[in-house]
């Protein structure tokens, strides 16, 4: 992996809020070229290829092998979301499967539009990267993400995305929603929080975290200030 510092400014780590205003962990996102950030923004920019995304991913694997005390003794997981070539990457990679293996904290989260989540596929690399890290389904509702898959696959947490949020928010078919991926799941979280509204939508709710603007960020140096 390559030299990344603590003082990198290029990533942000996103608050995962439990509902009882504690923190489950963070997402570690890239900052886009104009500096700014967005938790619902594309996986990777149209103008990555292949093997920048996966110098992004050693990087942000780095980092949180730098922050690691941070994590550890605060009980937090990091989320790292992928894409299919990354996971390709992954799998292949066996230094760095065991980085993976070493820094149990670490969760991977899946993009809604991994092949694999198509039906009839077989998902080989899918099941090869939960043996090395726990996964996350990123995006549920959005893509080929369907209750079905997460029926027949094994993710430790669902993440909702902001639009299926906004869509079905204080209705009761998403109340059911929720109920029904709980069994096959640690929790839910819901993306897309960016008001104290969205929150009253979720009271009563059987959720776990939550994530999105309401929460400011953390660059390295807020992130060790606060939780070293």
């Amino acid at each position: 992996m390559r030299t990344v510092k603590r003082s990198d400014s290029r990533y942000l780590f996103e608050p995962i809020v439990t509902v009882s205003g504690g923190i489950l962990g963070f997402e570690l996102v890239k900052k886009s070229k104009n500096n700014e950030y967005s938790l619902e923004s594309p996986l990777h920019r149209s103008d990555e290829s292949a093997k920048e995304k996966i110098k992004d991913f050693f990087d942000q694997v780095t980092l949180a092998s730098i922050n690691a005390d941070v994590f550890i003794n605060n009980g937090f997981l990091l989320s790292i979301r992928i894409d299919y070539e990354i996971a390709c990457h992954i799998v292949n990679n066996a230094a760095m499967r065991k980085v993976l293996q070493q820094h149990s904290y670490i969760r991977l989260a899946v993009s809604e539009y991994f092949p694999e989540f198509s039906a009839g596929e077989a998902r080989p690399v899918l099941h090869a990267l939960s043996r090395d890290c726990p996964l996350w389904l990123d995006s549920f509702g959005e893509g080929s993400t369907s209750l079905a898959l997460v029926m027949n696959e094994k993710f430790e947490h669902i993440k909702i995305s902001k639009q299926f949020f906004w869509q079905h928010q204080g209705t009761i078919s998403f109340r059911k929603i929720i109920e029904h991926l709980l069994p096959y799941s640690h929790g839910v979280i819901i993306g897309g929080i960016e008001s104290a509204r969205h929150i009253e939508y979720l009271k009563g709710s059987n959720i776990q975290a939550m994530q999105g603007q309401l929460w400011t960020p953390y660059n390295q140096e807020e992130l060790i200030r606060s939780f070293f």
